[in-house]
């Protein structure tokens, strides 16, 4: 951070004009801001690791781009063996259809939202700050990015959900069944089309709120 020429670093440390010989600790009060979307283990956004080609924007954007996928796949009845679109009366119902496009527009946006933020830098205040970082932004995006991310696995498991009622009544392994019936305490499974944000919601709050971790001991990274 102390080698970057644009910005002063902090320092507990007081300094002297070399000129006017006056404190100027005030003066090096202004920390370095491109270090901030350069920080890919704090929030990941610009700078791969040596040897890396992975971010934390890119890891999100594969995440929900992979989910999406294989919503696609359970969807589409040449891959799946399932119902077209994973309802019955499919002339009638469009069942799943538009929970794929909202999940493939997500994953548009999170694809836009992962471009690295620090390339973007124009001169600021008339041309004294010459390198702005766009850091502000870098960090914020990853909330939006992650909401992205989060409501397509939510359609996912929806939609996987789904799938398994066309199997019954075979069963599926103890925890995805446990899964299922957390998923079904919280909707209904589909019988025809219906207001799709009111099963979104509550699905979604399941991946946010973390109530899943507990099926994947040891895949997840500790901490919040």
């Amino acid at each position: 951070i102390a080698g970057d020429p644009d910005e002063p670093v902090e320092f507990d440390t007081f300094y002297a004009c070399r000129q006017c010989g006056r404190d100027v600790t005030d003066a090096w009060q202004t920390v370095q801001p491109e270090k901030i979307p350069e920080a890919k283990p704090i929030i990941g956004v610009d700078l791969a690791e040596p040897g890396s080609d992975r971010t934390v924007t890119e890891t999100i954007a594969e995440t929900a781009a992979l989910a999406e996928r294989r919503i696609a796949l359970l969807l589409d009845p040449s891959f799946s063996g399932l119902p077209a679109f994973l309802v019955a009366e499919g002339g009638i119902n469009s069942g799943f259809m538009n929970a794929q496009v909202t999940a493939a527009a997500l994953v548009s946006e999170n694809k836009s939202l992962a471009h690295p933020a620090s390339v973007d830098s124009l001169p600021t205040s008339a041309n004294q700050e010459d390198h702005v970082s766009m850091a502000t932004w870098a960090a914020r995006r990853l909330t939006d990015m992650t909401i992205n991310a989060s409501t397509v696995i939510a359609l996912e498991l929806l939609c996987a959900a789904q799938g398994i009622e066309f199997h019954r009544p075979l069963k599926s392994s103890a925890p995805l069944e446990e899964v299922l019936a957390d998923i079904r305490a919280r909707v209904a499974p589909w019988d025809g089309d219906r207001y799709f944000a009111a099963d979104i919601e509550p699905v979604l709050t399941m991946v946010t709120s973390g109530a899943l971790r507990r099926f994947a001991p040891g895949l997840l990274p500790d901490g919040d």
